[in-house]
């Protein structure tokens, strides 16, 4: 899979990207179902998992900063994940809605900047080894499919109450991987280059891209919080549940383990619109006809598109857009926009559609939300 002159910095990459998406295969899909459990509401629980994404409209900026001006990422990633998992462990003795949210918020700090560290980690230590980002982010779809699937399980063994300490298992194999990553310095930034910075992200196809990243992040939120809740109330056990939203990812695996250098073949426009159109399709048919396994089945192919090849053209597009002392950054500003503002004001959307409309037009919405990305990005092409 890597090279023999890689290995040693491609595998500590690829055992990072796994625990950590372990996480969030835990996190995402099941920590809804345990906020159920202990009698919080669906606004509350919109609320709690908002802030994990809202904090992601300024704190990676922060952590960007840090991050040019120390000029050592792997030191400031191992600082946010260590806070991450510190912050998690009181969760376990935590029931009421205003300590969550409190607690969450800490955590917040730390986990709305691992995806841009790591990110943009990844791009910088492997630019000169041959090795495709996709190979090292196909660990992280690994590692979501482990643990959407054994977590399933184990809440149908043990109840909903496994998910924390579960979390917690993950965040601190993270913790002791991120210690063989291979370090990288590079030189410190200055108010002359943010400048140029802020000038790069005022181009008309930088603000496009991150107003369709906004809106990508936006049409996922409901199956972000409520995916799992939906299929629990139409009837399917948690082991169902676990092997049905590990499908989508194994196919991403896939997509992440071939096709990685394939995408820069392809117009950005055709493949972006693709990603939309399939957004469209899969979040109708799970609004309406998730009573149907075969239709489960298909949109958690789609989710390969959806999110893994519209993941693929962003980092593709923020590696063109930005050059390198600016790549922390970048990864920070998209960050910002699509996982922090699109993704968090979704989610507080999310909670209160569910209880106001129920779940078949939570995802109307979010099909809706795609179809209108696609419609932006039609109109730009033409214009």
């Amino acid at each position: 899979m890597f090279s023999d002159h890689a290995r040693p910095v491609a595998w500590p990459l690829f055992f990072f990207y796994f625990f950590f998406c372990a996480l969030i295969g835990v996190l995402m899909p099941y920590i809804s179902m345990y906020y159920k459990s202990i009698g919080l509401t669906a606004s509350e629980i919109g609320r709690l998992m908002s802030t994990f994404t809202l904090s992601g409209i300024l704190v990676p900026h922060f952590w960007g900063w840090l991050t040019a001006k120390v000029g050592l990422p792997k030191r400031i990633l191992q600082v946010a994940i260590l806070g991450c998992f510190v912050a998690v462990i009181p969760f376990n003795w935590s029931k009421q809605f205003e300590t969550l949210w409190l607690l969450t918020c800490t955590m917040a700090l730390f986990y709305s900047a691992l995806i841009p560290l790591t990110d943009s980690l990844a791009v910088r230590s492997i630019r000169y080894l041959d090795v495709p980002y996709t190979r090292l982010r196909v660990g992280g779809s690994m590692g979501y499919v482990f643990a959407v699937t054994g977590a399933g399980f184990l809440i149908g063994q043990f109840g909903v109450g496994i998910v924390i300490p579960t979390m917690c298992v993950f965040l601190a194999l993270a913790v002791v991987t991120s210690f063989f990553l291979k370090e990288q310095a590079y030189e410190v930034s200055n108010e002359k280059e943010t400048a140029s910075f802020l000038s790069l992200v005022k181009t008309p196809e930088s603000l496009l891209f991150f107003v369709l990243a906004f809106l990508a992040f936006m049409s996922h939120a409901p199956f972000n919080v409520f995916f799992a809740v939906h299929l629990s109330n139409l009837g399917y056990s948690g082991q169902y549940i676990g092997l049905l939203m590990a499908l989508g990812v194994v196919i991403e695996i896939v997509l992440f383990l071939f096709f990685g250098n394939s995408i820069k073949r392809f117009d950005v426009v055709h493949v972006i619109a693709l990603c939309f159109l399939c957004g469209v399709v899969r979040w109708f048919l799970v609004g309406w006809f998730a009573s149907l396994v075969w239709v489960l089945i298909f949109t958690q192919l789609l989710h390969s598109i959806t999110f893994a090849l519209f993941h693929m053209v962003s980092i593709e597009q923020i590696r063109r857009l930005f050059p390198e002392q600016y790549a922390s950054q970048g990864q920070a500003m998209y960050s910002a926009f699509a996982i922090g503002l699109g993704g968090g004001i979704g989610m507080v959307i999310t909670g209160y559609l569910w209880e106001w409309l129920g779940g078949a037009w939570v995802f109307t919405a979010a099909a809706c939300v795609s179809a209108l990305a696609l419609l932006i990005l039609l109109i730009s092409q033409r214009r």
